[in-house]
């Protein structure tokens, strides 16, 4: 079992890198690992018996090929710099409508957000939630004529659901055609939406778009409560962080009304 185990983390790593921050243990032992052999380079050089030119000549080539390796692993594990140079956008609208990720509080919890309709965000917050890839994040839309944003077409059955349930805590799965959106929909061809009630959160979905919204935890640990917890989980992967102090996480009800017909998925 704990082979399995161990081969499940290994392939998910693999997948989705682990981040320049240290906000997870593999980050820990990498650099750990790193700074060890660096020293243990520099003793066997035994610089006692050198001068301190010859101490530098012996460890600075070793120093600079293990560095070397150790960037290319982060690389090869899926780690790219995320330095911004020159001007920063400070704007967090702007931030969000330019493909940026942030951690906000939704009308349920912490979540971590960015433009449902950039691909390589969404793919972005599937590496840093380290969340199985068949498995389709929610959408946050500003009204219910957002729909129209990802060529979905609702019934008049649909509608008075859709009318009847939102604004509010319930997130409403409905087909998508096509493959345009299918890193949204992850081959479902359904995707789940919600109009949330908290007015604040929809003017911010007003002004940047629809926004995907899965909460501030990578897959199988704890919803993130508080911003603290947040940045020990993404750290600087994340263009900004909305203090809004403790929340307790109330997830949304889920609904399919895919084939007209109401069913509940979670309650």
């Amino acid at each position: 079992m704990c082979v399995k185990m161990m081969k499940k983390i290994w392939f998910k790593r693999k997948k989705y890198g682990w981040g320049w921050t240290f906000g997870t243990w593999e980050s820990f032992v990498v650099f750990g690992l790193y700074v060890v052999i660096n020293i243990f380079l520099f003793v066997i050089i035994d610089p006692r018996s050198h001068s301190g030119s010859d101490t530098l000549i012996n460890f600075v080539p070793s120093f600079l090929a293990l560095t070397a390796v150790f960037y290319f692993i982060c690389w090869w594990k899926g780690e790219k710099p995320r330095w911004r140079w020159g001007n920063r956008v400070e704007n967090e609208t702007d931030i969000l409508r330019n493909g940026g990720i942030a951690v906000i509080p939704t009308d349920t919890t912490y979540g971590i957000v960015g433009s449902a309709l950039n691909e390589r965000t969404v793919n972005e917050i599937y590496r840093l939630r380290k969340r199985d890839l068949d498995k389709p994040f929610i959408v946050l839309l500003a009204c219910l004529q957002d729909l129209k944003k990802f060529g979905v077409k609702t019934t008049e059955a649909q509608r008075k659901i859709l009318v009847r349930v939102w604004p509010g805590p319930v997130s409403v799965v409905l087909p998508t055609e096509g493959e345009k959106f299918a890193y949204l929909h992850r081959g479902k061809h359904t995707i789940a939406f919600r109009v949330p009630k908290k007015r604040s959160l929809r003017k911010l979905l007003q002004e940047v778009g629809p926004l995907v919204a899965p909460s501030a935890n990578p897959q199988d640990v704890p919803v993130a409560k508080n911003i603290a917890e947040a940045k020990a989980y993404f750290g600087h992967h994340v263009s900004f962080y909305k203090d809004k102090g403790d929340i307790v996480s109330v997830p949304s009800r889920i609904i399919d009304i895919a084939e007209g017909v109401e069913k509940v998925l979670r309650w």
